[in-house]
Parts: structure tokens; sequence; C-alpha cells
């Protein structure tokens, strides 16, 4: 019994519906740089950078600048010679490394290695200072060079020490005063420990520090300006044993880089990222940022009930780092979403993003119980449904298979609870019945008055008229279904 019911359920149906018309991040490869941004050993993203340089001397022999450049070097730092002003304290390769980065569009600056000290028996450490200071600018004049970085004053030969703060501070002083006046800027070279147990008079503050620590972090404390990271590093151009340094932003070599939105380069589709570029508001630093794809675009809920009343369901887009982008960059457009049938939702993309994406749901028809469904004299259905507030109508739909293929239909006001389907048409199922319940189908036929065309047990399919039926005992029933899918326009 309840296969033929599911059977005939399907065969007819009743519709009604209103009828008035929008960065996980994971660690970087260790010492590498992407885009303007520069990770310590332990792939994050040190603090400050903004560019990765060397040292040399001599003792690297000679160098290919320009393999060197490609290789993304963009600054050097160059030692000029080491101790007094006496040219066999010269380094001999100083001219040509100059001019090698002056070729190739390599900033640089120039290193003096010190002996100066407080013993010595000839000269006070006063005057080895300044001697020293000499030697540079003789150096720097002589090789016509013009530093754009600091000249660096390297403390931390093993004869120096044993001095007081004070000694190392009042040695600088005089290096840096002298060097300073003849218009180069100056700083100060030194190891993590000297840095942070010898050389801690407050002078050198107001100096260019610059601080070698060989290790994953440079964890010094204080503002300085560059950090010597390895004594180890291989450069195409010099080869490897080489000094590697990353170049800080002083005020942000503690706190960081302070970025803001620059300048949006490309916009971020769903196939390809973007591209914008964040300035620090501190210093100026620039670097690059991919903007990533626009990856999925979800809505909140794909199908509805009819109610009368337009539906807008909430949309969330995500980027292909599963990050979710902000409403501010995109429009939403609703059509088609208040009756029945397919509703659209229009994602416009602006600001980062670019392009339009549209996504369909779906409004069914809302639920009608229907209360009987009286056959009258064979051609004739009378329906009753419990009536619906908040619509305008009802539309009736009928049909000769559960498909409703070539359904036929019919209306019905809002005000009205029932509705009599007259004149059925050829090949209309007819379900019938000998006692309580439905037991039997055959299909109307325009024939010889009307009768119907059903399949008898031992006698196989024949045609009789109601009047026949009516004899062997059987009645006609309509078994039908509601469907809320009407539009009254």
């Amino acid at each position: 019994m309840s296969q033929f019911r599911n059977i005939v359920k399907k065969a007819v149906v009743i519709g009604l519906c209103i009828c008035t018309f929008s960065v996980q991040v994971s660690g970087a490869t260790p010492w590498s740089s992407a885009n303007g941004i520069f990770y310590d050993g332990n792939g994050n993203e040190i603090k400050g950078a903004i560019a990765k340089g060397i040292d040399v001397s001599y003792h690297n022999g000679d160098i290919d600048w320009a393999k060197v450049k490609a290789a993304g070097i963009s600054f050097a730092l160059l030692r000029c010679g080491y101790g007094n002003d006496e040219r066999n304290q010269d380094d001999i390769k100083f001219v040509q490394n100059v001019k090698g980065c002056e070729d190739n569009g390599i900033q640089y600056g120039v290193y003096l290695y010190s002996y100066a000290v407080d013993n010595d028996k000839e000269k006070t450490l006063e005057d080895m200072a300044r001697s020293e200071a000499e030697h540079v600018l003789r150096m720097i004049e002589e090789a016509g060079a013009k530093p754009t970085m600091p000249v660096y004053y390297d403390i931390e030969d093993k004869s120096q020490v044993g001095m007081t703060a004070k000694q190392y501070g009042d040695m600088a002083e005089i290096f840096c005063n002298i060097v300073k006046n003849a218009g180069y800027k100056v700083g100060v070279y030194s190891n993590y420990y000297w840095w942070t147990n010898r050389l801690t008079d407050s002078r050198f503050d107001n100096w260019g520090k610059w601080v070698a620590r060989y290790n994953n972090t440079s964890e010094y404390n204080k503002e300085y300006d560059i950090w010597q990271y390895t004594e180890s590093g291989t450069v195409d151009g010099v080869g490897s044993g080489m000094d590697v340094n990353i170049l800080l932003s002083r005020p942000c070599s503690i706190t960081g880089h302070q970025y803001e939105f620059y300048q949006l380069v490309s916009k971020s589709t769903t196939t390809i990222n973007g591209k914008a570029t964040y300035k620090c508001k501190t210093c100026g630093h620039i670097k690059t940022t991919d903007i990533a794809k626009i990856s999925q675009i979800t809505i909140s809920k794909t199908k509805y009930e009819y109610t009368g009343k337009a539906f807008k369901p909430t949309v969330t887009v995500k980027d292909s780092n599963g990050q979710v982008i902000s409403t501010q960059n995109y429009n939403i457009i609703y059509s088609s979403n208040k009756k029945v049938g397919n509703g659209t939702v229009k994602i416009v993309f602006k600001g980062n993003y670019s392009g339009t994406i549209t996504k369909i749901f779906k409004i069914v028809p809302k639920k009608v119980s229907l209360t009987k469904a009286t056959n009258i004299k064979g051609k004739k259905v009378k329906l009753g449904w419990k009536k619906v507030s908040g619509i305008s109508g009802y539309e009736i739909q009928y049909g000769i298979n559960k498909s409703f293929k070539k359904a036929k239909t019919t209306t019905a006001k809002s005000s009205l609870k029932t509705k009599t389907i007259t004149k059925l048409k050829n090949n209309a199922v007819v379900v019938l019945s000998q006692g309580k319940y439905p037991s039997h189908v055959g299909i109307w036929l325009d024939v010889d008055g009307g009768g119907i065309l059903h399949n008898q047990r031992n006698i196989g399919v024949i045609f009789q008229k109601k009047t026949e039926l009516n004899a062997l005992g059987w009645k006609i029933t309509g078994i039908w279904e509601v469907r809320t899918d009407y539009a009254n326009s």
C-alpha cells in the first residue's frame, strides 16, 4: 500500500506563491629575502632590515662586482687600511674595490681596523686615534671615493682589551669628530660581546653602530644600523668565507618597521595573485606583498521556502590562504530573490580585487496541506486545502504522470480554500478503489462518452465505462498534492 501511495502522491500537485511582483604565514627560508623583506636564521623577518651587503678587504682578492650585484648584494663596506696613517698599512685593494662598487651602482661605506691603545711607548691613545682618522681621510681622497654610507671605526683588537669604557669612548670620539668634520657620516664596528661589555659609554649612541653577531638572531637590544650575521657566507663574485651583513633602519631596528598601505600594484582575481606595496611610516622602507587570489565564495543558505519576502543570504569570501576577505573589497547585488525559482547573488569585487562572481540559491514553494480530493462523476475533481496567509493566490498543477511532463495548470484566488477541476482530458490519471483504500490505477479516455483504460487481472488491458465499473463496485478517487509556485502576473 505504501508503494501505491508514493506513486499517486507524485501524480498531481497543487502549487502556490505570491502573485504580486563581497597571511597563515609559515617561516621563510633562513637568511633569504623577498619583496623587500629579509629573514634571519630562524626564517623570521629581521626587524628594521632594508638591504643585504658584504664587507671586504684585500684578503678577498679580486672581486667581480657585477656578479656581486647580480647576487642581490646592494651595499658593501670596504676596508681602506688599518692602524696609524702609514702607507704600508693601506689596504691594497681599496681603490680597486671603490671603482668596482661605483661602476656597478653598489652603495658603499669605508672602515678602518684600529690598533689604538693606551699603553703605546711613542704615542698617546688620542694621538693614535687622530692618526687613524687621518689615515681614512687620505685613503678616501686618493681613491677619489664618494662613499654614501658611513666611515666605520673598527674597535675589537685584543691589544685594546683592558681599557676603560671612558677610554674607548674618548678614542672613538676623536676619530668620529675628525671624520664627521670632513663631511662624512660616521659609525663604530665591534662584536656583540664588546658592545655589551666594553663599548658601553653613552657617547657610542651618537654614532652609527655596526654589530657583529654570528647567530640566527641578533639579540642586540639597542638601536643599531648594521648586523654582521656571518663570517662564513658565500657570495657569487667573491666566493666563500664572506662577511655578510644586513643594513637596518636604525629607528626600526628594535621595534621593526611600522608598515601602512602605500600603493596597489595589481589586483587579485580568482586566478592570479595581486600585489601591493607597503611603506614604513617611520623610515620609509617599502616592501611588496602578494594579495592572495580569491579562492572560495560561499553563501549562508542555498535553499529557502517561499514567504513573499526577499531573501538575502550572507556572503563569505576567502583567499587562497584561507583568510576571510573584508566586505570592503566587494559589493553584493541580489536579484530574483523573492519569487519561487532561482535567486542570484552577484559579488562585484573592488579595492584590491577584480572580477564578478554569481552564486545561485533556490526559493521553493511553501507547503500547503491538502484536506480533500473528491471525484465528481468521473470528469471533475474537487480539491480542498488549508488556507495559507501572506500570499496572493494559488496555482494548481495536475498531470498524467509523476514526472509532470505536459502538466496542466489552473489558478485559485488567495481567499479560496477549494477548487474544482473540470473536463479532465484524455490520459488523465484515475485512481480506483473497491473499499476503504485506493487499490487500482487507470487512464481516462474520451472515447464513446468517456471511460477508463486499465489492466484487469486474468483478462488484460480493457476499456470500461464508469457505469460498468460502478456495477463492479469500483469508485473513482483523485489523489493530489499541493505545490506553492504560482505567480499571478
